[in-house]
């Protein structure tokens, strides 16, 4: 059954089927060719998959990154970053990797990382002499940390999957995200110290205090974010709604520089940026249902098991899976994939599906600065106008920079586990 699942989707993909089509049409293909059950069953999966109440959590987020990228917040949080260390060896760059912190902690999505800030600090780092592949290749890599980062739409679609405290994976990102983050402007500051770059002189204090105070307020979405969860304050997804009404503040009534037509284009945009996402949850119903009818997991869990019963070994050989899988997938169609399959082997050995859910989540991040699919690679050279050749040889420190956090995360289980555990307290 499995096997035509997986033909059908690989053909689907090869022919250029949108990817929630390529799953649903695997779906629908394997039961009806291998059982004797009505097809009418993954209707009513598509609809248990939906029914989930941290699934709204989704489209409010993106909704709020939409309306604060409309509201000049963008241009605000580069400034910021610009202020605070664009005046040290690399700042420059340094400030691409902040921004794209800040910004993470507001859209939740990588892709909308690299169009907001990525079209704005790409010109100005070549205009400061830094190669432009080095510029590309920060822009994506920094762009990576929406997804890890709260709020994260990457750890809604987990926790759906996994049926996982999305609040939970949301406290569960931050030490990983907050120390990629800094590993990379690391990296940043020691490539500039070697190609010599020039210093960005400094602003003057008064001036510095100026910008710090009039581009602090979009900083307060995601705090808000984190306190309310930590403090049991509301759930991920009214975290959602919360962030919506912050954002319409914002720009409504603080900066003023978005209107009705602003916000009738972020409504349309989110639904077309969710839609396919949603899509794919729902045909996961299905696949779910054909795994388990097949004993897809149990089969799996036997393979590991003749290959190694040793808990650091079973744990490298996932990763490898993942990051080749990530090389190859979207993200949002790996997790209704790959977790049913690999979480209950992980159970096994006492990993918790909130640390299973950052190990996935860092994996498919760095998919995405990798060909042949890389999804934030082709949108730095999109928006660049580079070649995706050239980016992915100065790409190579910040992918090993990725598997190092990775390896981290994977094996030291507090760096994911510690506040999501003083939640629970």
């Amino acid at each position: 059954m499995l096997l035509i699942l997986f033909g059908v989707f690989l053909l689907a993909m090869v022919i250029n089927v949108p990817i929630a089509f390529c799953l649903g049409m695997g779906v629908y293909v394997a039961m009806a060719l291998t059982t004797n059950l009505p097809t009418t069953v993954i209707s009513l999966k598509m609809f248990s998959m939906l029914n989930n109440f941290s699934l709204l959590a989704i489209p409010l987020f993106v909704l709020a990154g939409q309306l604060m990228n409309r509201s000049s917040i963008t241009t605000r949080l580069l400034t910021l970053a610009k202020a605070l260390i664009g005046h040290v060896k690399g700042g420059l760059a340094m400030a691409n990797v902040l921004a794209s912190m800040f910004f993470g902690g507001i859209s939740g999505s990588s892709l909308a990382d690299v169009a907001s800030i990525g079209s704005m600090i790409m010109p100005e780092m070549k205009k400061e002499g830094y190669d432009e592949n080095f510029t590309g290749a920060v822009t994506a890599a920094s762009a990576t940390l929406g997804g890890i980062i709260p709020p994260s739409i990457s750890f809604v679609l987990y926790g759906t999957v996994a049926g996982t405290s999305v609040a939970a994976l949301f406290l569960a990102g931050v030490i990983p995200g907050i120390l990629l983050g800094i590993v990379q402007m690391v990296y940043c500051a020691f490539y500039a110290r070697k190609h010599n770059q020039p210093i960005t002189p400094r602003m003057p204090f008064k001036e510095t205090l100026r910008i710090l105070g009039t581009n602090v307020i979009p900083l307060g979405m995601p705090v808000i974010i984190v306190v309310g969860i930590y403090g049991g304050v509301f759930t991920a997804t009214e975290a959602g709604v919360v962030s919506v009404i912050y954002a319409l503040i914002v720009g409504t009534l603080i900066y003023r520089t978005i209107n009705f037509k602003d916000i009738l284009d972020s409504l349309i945009e989110t639904a077309l940026i969710t839609a396919i996402p949603t899509l794919i949850i729902a045909f996961s119903g299905g696949f779910a249902f054909i795994s388990s009818y097949d004993n897809v997991p149990l089969q799996f869990s036997r393979f590991i098991s003749a290959l190694t019963d040793n808990k650091i070994m079973i744990l490298m050989l996932i990763n490898v899976m993942l990051l080749i899988i990530g090389m190859f997938m979207d993200g949002a169609a790996v997790y209704p994939i790959v977790v049913p399959i690999f979480l209950p082997i992980l159970m096994k050995l006492g990993i918790s599906p909130v640390h299973f859910g950052v190990i996935i989540v860092l994996n498919l991040s760095i998919g995405l600065l990798t060909p042949p699919v890389g999804g934030t690679l082709y949108a730095a050279c999109a928006v660049g106008r580079l070649n995706p050749i050239e980016v992915t040889k100065k790409m190579i420190p910040f992918i090993l920079i990725g598997m190092g956090v990775l390896f981290l995360v994977t094996y030291v289980p507090w760096f994911a586990e510690y506040l999501p555990s003083l939640m629970k307290k």
